[in-house]
């Protein structure tokens, strides 16, 4: 019967989601809690899900690693007189990455071998796990002056028990035995594989798979099958060997059985020393999944007992140790770093799982070790980040920028040569490692600015230099640059030191329309920035030319700039990117004199592509090309077909209202004297056009443009303030305007006329009732214009008649006829209602607004 612990650990690997694994992995940590001798149980019975083939699996495994490592003490033992013999730990001075390259092993997504015998099959679990790691510092070249003629120690080999086999055996079963022995010693006959069609060599080969997975263990078998146990006896020769009778469960447990064997430790070591040796050889498998399970499991085990790796009791220096300890680790994970390859593209960036988890681990370890070491492993990553192939320098980078953003307090110690790399890796002719500068980058901004400030302007031309190289459409590297030069211009420092910021920002206007949407965000949040560098603008002055203001200026906000966030508003289907540029939008009206950057004309522009009707394709004429990076890839071609194919109504009517509203705010920010005259015509022809969508939007525009200006006069700081402008009781600054517009608004409230936009759908109804009287030979029946209550006579009341003067044979067509022709009408009159609610609700919205 499975136990509660079998039931968890087989929803790591068999959770329907992942909710449910994560919920097992916190369970089997308080297993842990409750049952705290049970230790090495619990991490043998997760750690073969480390190296599933399953990404979720591996995940479940970490989270339960990281809850049963949080259940266990800090291990910090007393301090002791004994002097311990030097362990076999690798350091920094040994490492070196052309040592590693040229005796190490390319570590790719596997091998191949996985069901070859690596000859150690006939070792202990204890004594292979040192075997490995003997193998794995030879392969790398490093360590072999520790290394003696014999791989393991006569402590590490030694047995436990010796079994021999008690049950007897007659004549009879000798000869069947021998003869069986014969049949298995005698060579395979030999297979002329040139007279094999293609098909029975591949079978044969499978089959030859096959019987290598079936090998026996290498393990001693039950004899007494009466009480399902093996007798061992002690060998006579061997003054150690156990004189006491040992029991062995004969069953299908004896490995895991054996596993929890490699995770004891001796009494007074660190709790963690044997499951960490066995992953520090998984680190090094040719399999990809089982570095990145052991690479994750490593790096929970360190954020939690990063501290007590390498103590023992009674050790005279257990700091010592534990330093030495720690870089070892760091050594073994930049040789990983190194050696591995494997890598793939997920969505708009180069995904690499086994470098990533492992300079995740680099930067937890990293907080455990003092200045110099953290020096050291600098010194490693640098080796890597200097290096030609792309993996590697892309290797070397993320690990400085994990183990920078965790030791901020040695910030200045670290700054100058991550600085350097950084910088390099942003000129660098690959996107992954321009991506990954840029990331290692944005934790040193703060102490860029305290520590080397005569750099800082090294540093905005590198990312400006970057910016400009950068004209592919999926240059994911985009994104994390314009992050960084966003968080530099945060400083003031930065902006107090560069004076070319105005003539620089139009550099972001291409990646408005970029194909990916981390790059269209960070550009909006970039453009945030700047604009929040200059300060609010009165729009009463009555000066003409434009307003520049504080150090950066604000010469940059241009007609164009203007007109590309407006088109973002028409086109972003994403509602993060959405929302941020509506914010972006109302920045950089109050950042500039609006009359003085657009005209009329543009206004008139802006509401005509706002409201053009769904459907139909947006006017070329006003859309603006430089929004696009590059023309190789349109990342709006449905929305400037306006193809109902692709995008759903709700989502076109969404970005046709966020342009209304940045509309109103334009319309309430104009200045008085000359706002009448530019928006009081456009916002009148839209009312009284006949659209559904222009007289909506026309209203989202006069209430949107009511509730700025309240919330402009109330004082109020924010547009979510509803308390503040609704108790506002002044008077709007242009009534005569307003008070035109509410009466317009009273009038579509009560009217009840058909809209334009049903022409299509209308169209559709009158040819599906003009085939219903051309079924019954009736000519000229619909009457012109036709309309949706003609459209309901024709199949209503309309009906009857005809039907009763056709023929026998012409009643079932129609019949069905009708029953189109229904279904076309309903179509219709749900259309009108849709629209009639829609103007109705925006027009009385904006009537309340106006007051």
């Amino acid at each position: 019967m499975a136990t509660r612990l079998d039931r968890l650990v087989g929803l790591l690997d068999s959770g329907g989601t992942p909710a449910v694994r994560s919920t097992a992995a916190r369970q089997i940590g308080n297993i842990q809690r409750q049952h705290p001798s049970e230790l090495p149980t619990l991490l043998a019975r997760v750690y073969e899900h480390l190296r599933s083939k399953s990404w979720d699996t591996r995940i479940a495994a970490a989270q339960a690693f990281e809850a049963i490592a949080k259940q266990v003490a800090e291990w910090d033992p007393q301090k002791g007189a004994t002097d311990t013999a030097e362990a076999d730990w690798l350091t920094f001075a040994q490492f070196n990455v052309e040592s590693v390259v040229r005796n190490g092993r390319v570590l790719l997504a596997s091998a191949g071998h996985e069901f070859e015998d690596d000859g150690l099959e006939g070792l202990d679990p204890q004594a292979r796990v040192a075997a490995q790691q003997a193998q794995m510092r030879k392969r790398l070249g490093m360590g072999a002056q520790f290394l003696d003629d014999d791989l393991l120690d006569d402590v590490d080999v030694k047995p436990n028990v010796l079994i021999k086999s008690e049950k007897p055996c007659d004549a009879h079963s000798d000869v069947q035995v021998g003869n069986k022995r014969k049949a298995e010693e005698a060579p395979e006959a030999e297979i002329d594989m040139s007279k094999l069609s293609a098909r029975e060599r591949n079978r044969l080969k499978r089959k030859a798979r096959m019987d290598g997975k079936k090998k026996p263990v290498k393990a001693p078998v039950a004899n007494d099958t009466k009480n399902g146990v093996v007798k061992a006896e002690p060998n006579a020769n061997d003054p150690n060997a156990v004189k006491s009778e040992a029991v062995v469960v004969a069953s299908k447990d004896v490995d895991k059985e054996a596993d929890k064997h490699v995770f004891t430790v001796d009494t007074g070591a660190w709790a963690f020393s044997s499951v960490v040796d066995a992953l520090e050889v998984d680190l090094f498998d040719a399999v990809w999944e089982v570095r990145h399970g052991a690479a994750m499991a490593l790096r929970e085990i360190l954020k939690h007992h990063g501290f007590g790796a390498g103590r023992i009791l009674g050790a005279l220096d257990n700091s010592s140790r534990n330093q030495r300890r720690i870089e070892d680790i760091c050594v073994r994970l930049a040789c990983v770093l190194t050696l591995d390859r494997f890598g793939d593209f997920v969505s708009d960036h180069v995904v690499a799982p086994v470098r990533e988890t492992c300079a995740q681990a680099l930067g937890v370890a990293s907080q455990f070790l003092a200045p110099a070491g953290v020096s050291a492993l600098q010194d490693a990553m640098l080796q890597l980040a200097r290096g030609t192939a792309w993996e590697r320098r892309h290797a070397g980078l993320s690990g400085l920028r994990y183990v920078v953003a965790v030791r901020r307090d040695l910030a200045s110690l670290l700054v100058g040569g991550t600085l350097d790399a950084a910088l390099d890796g942003l000129a660098a002719a690959d996107d992954d490692v321009r991506a990954v500068a840029a990331a290692t980058l944005l934790p040193l901004v703060e102490p860029l600015v305290m520590c080397q400030p005569h750099r800082v302007p090294d540093v905005v031309a590198g990312v400006w230099a970057a910016l400009a190289a950068l004209d592919d459409d999926l240059a994911a590297s985009v994104a994390g640059v314009m992050d960084l030069l966003a968080r530099l211009f945060a400083q003031s420092e930065v902006r107090n030191s560069t004076s070319h910021t105005p003539e620089m920002v139009p550099r972001l206007f291409p990646f408005f329309r970029h194909a990916l949407a981390g790059v269209r965000r960070a550009v909006v949040q970039a453009l945030q920035t700047f604009a929040e560098m200059a300060d609010p603008v009165s729009q009463s002055e009555t000066s003409s030319e434009p307003v520049l203001v504080s150090d950066a200026g604000a010469s940059w906000i241009s007609s164009e700039c203007l007109w590309l966030v407006l088109q973002n508003l028409v086109l972003e289907t994403d509602t993060g990117i959405l929302e941020a540029s509506a914010k972006l939008w109302y920045t950089l009206l109050k950042r500039v004199r609006v009359d003085t950057v657009l005209r009329s004309f543009d206004i008139e522009q802006m509401f005509t592509l706002a409201a053009t009707p769904l459907g139909t394709a947006l006017p070329p004429a006003l859309l603006r090309r430089n929004g696009s990076a590059s023309s190789r890839h349109n990342v709006d071609a449905a929305m400037i077909q306006q193809d109902l194919g692709l995008l759903s109504r709700e989502t076109l009517l969404q970005c046709r209202v966020a342009a209304g509203v940045a509309l109103g705010r334009l319309c309430a920010l104009w200045p008085v004297p000359s706002r009448a005259q530019v928006f009081g015509s456009v916002l009148e022809r839209g009312l009284k056009s006949g659209w559904a969508l222009q007289t909506q939007l026309a209203a989202v525009v006069v209430e949107e443009c009511a509730m700025t200006e309240r919330i402009e006069a109330s004082g109020s700081s924010s547009t979510n303030d509803s308390l503040a402008h609704m108790v506002w009781s002044g008077e709007f600054s242009e009534p005569a305007l307003m008070n035109s517009l509410r009466s317009s608004m009273l009038e579509v409230v009560g009217s009840a006329s058909s809209f334009h936009d049903m022409r299509g759908a209308m169209q559709h109804a009158r040819t599906e009732c003009h085939g219903l009287h051309e079924i019954a030979g009736v000519r000229d029946a619909l009457p012109e214009p036709f309309t949706l209550a003609a459209a309901q006579y024709a199949i209503g009341a309309g009906f009857e008649p005809v039907l009763l003067a056709a023929a026998k044979n012409a009643k079932t067509a129609l019949i069905e006829r009708r029953s189109r022709a229904q279904a076309a009408v309903d179509t219709c009159a749900a259309l009108e209602q849709q629209y009639v609610v829609a103007v109705r609700a925006s027009a009385a919205g904006a009537a309340i607004a106006l007051g």
